[in-house]
């Protein structure tokens, strides 16, 4: 792209004079990651990116663009909002490369959906799909960013905390596919019941240019006209036969009147969301056989169902990217199979809003049903719950507290919502001597 493309999407205004047909490389927002010939866009946030002009420029931008009148010796554009530019310029990349897009929302699984697709349709297709966890007004900007024109397949998550966030995602990058892997209660505190929080996620299809994919499981979405997979005999893709452990499940599938056995390295909790990423590429023309190998070799990522061992021969289930009360549930059914000890280490459910109480005080009956278990709360909320317990503020006390313990044999939970970083906890537990 150039900067009078650039110039004629934002609407900006030129502060000095510039070759309206330079090329730009690439779009970024962070002055360390610019090299020769990219763009530097200066966001106002939790720090205001006009103070690192300079190092952008030093570092080999072509192109700046700002939303306070500077003056520097270099291309420059001047916008009333760089945060609402960042869309635009997804746009206009989103039409310039023209890769099919697929879209993800959910409640709670839009990651592990994600790489689950793109595990499928990489044996296929040249795909792009987003990092870390760019799913908001910044991210998937960010992730069309990192498009080069011969990606064929962009698979975007899309994340909303209130009404007309998914509204504003889907208009800009028009996606072809779009995933909703169910509809739970994170955010109800901002939404205040699911309903709203269907409606949120059915945003998705206000910029859709094809088809749907849905957990047909799911009782909000059973009414939606859409692609359904999941376990109950109404859905177009079908499981059956499943059986499961703490890290493997197999199932049936029925491929035109063919039975197809899969065998992937999840539990059984995430089978929908695996059903959804097959169901996908069947409709995209990868065959089935394809699919069953590539899923056969897919493994977890960081925080998300990791499995892991330490030297006194306990098995760490690290799963503490995030929480949610869904999440939480089918963990904890998983374990109620397993004989070993165990030790629970939980802390709180974020975005829960007036509803948070209500939530947490549901968890002592999923704990009831497990056990040879002992139990640790971690935070603010979970720890308000009445229960044969040990209770702790942070992830420190809980290390300190397990220092002086002799933990071996036993099956270890870790789970809770990401800004109680007990990934710390795992690293403690597996660095031990």
């Amino acid at each position: 792209m150039n900067i009078l493309e650039i110039l004629n999407i934002t609407k900006g205004t030129l502060i000095n004079k510039l070759n309206l047909n330079l090329n730009i490389n690439k779009i970024k927002i962070n002055s360390k990651e610019i090299n020769k010939g990219d763009c530097y866009i200066a966001l106002i946030g939790n720090t205001d990116g006009h103070k690192y002009i300079k190092n952008a420029i030093k570092n080999g931008a072509s192109l700046i663009i700002v939303s306070k009148k500077v003056s520097y010796n270099i291309p420059t554009i001047l916008v009333q909002d760089t945060t609402k530019t960042l869309g635009q310029l997804a746009t206009l990349i989103r039409n310039k490369y023209h890769p099919k897009i697929i879209a993800i929302t959910g409640s709670v699984g839009k990651t592990t959906t994600r790489q689950l697709i793109y595990t499928i349709l990489k044996t296929k297709y040249k795909c792009h799909q987003s990092q870390k966890n760019y799913n908001n007004h910044i991210g998937v900007p960010l992730t069309m960013f990192d498009l080069n024109k011969d990606d064929e397949i962009a698979i975007v998550e899309m994340g909303m905390n209130h009404l007309n966030e998914i509204k504003y995602l889907s208009k800009m990058v028009t996606p072809d596919i779009a995933v909703i892997t169910n509809i739970g209660t994170s955010h109800i505190g901002n939404l205040g019941s699911k309903e709203n929080i269907l409606k949120a996620k059915l945003e998705i299809k206000e910029g859709l240019q094809g088809p749907l994919f849905v957990n047909g499981d799911d009782e909000l979405l059973q009414k939606e006209k859409a692609y359904k997979s999941g376990f109950n005999k109404n859905n177009g893709l079908i499981a059956y036969n499943l059986k499961t452990s703490l890290t493997n499940s197999t199932f049936n599938v029925n491929i035109n009147n063919k039975e197809y056995e899969i065998n992937i390295n999840l539990p059984a909790h995430l089978i929908n969301n695996v059903l959804i990423a097959i169901h996908i590429g069947l409709y995209l023309n990868v065959d089935i056989d394809t699919i069953i190998k590539a899923l056969k070799d897919y493994q977890t990522f960081d925080m998300r169902m990791n499995i892991l061992k330490d030297k006194h021969n306990n098995t760490i289930i690290n799963d503490c990217y995030n929480s949610s009360l869904e999440s939480l549930t089918g963990v904890l059914k998983l374990l109620k199979k397993e004989n070993q000890n165990k030790l629970l280490i939980l802390g709180d459910i974020n975005e829960l809003g007036t509803f948070s109480k209500e939530i947490h005080q549901t968890i002592p009956l999923l704990l009831n049903e497990i056990n040879n278990k002992k139990v640790i709360l971690i935070g603010q909320e979970i720890t308000k719950i009445k229960y044969d317990a040990t209770y702790f503020n942070n992830y420190k006390e809980v290390v300190g507290y397990l220092n002086n313990k002799k933990i071996k044999d036993t099956l270890i939970l870790i789970k809770a919502s990401r800004s109680l970083k007990l990934e710390n906890i795992t690293n403690f537990l597996t660095q031990q001597i």
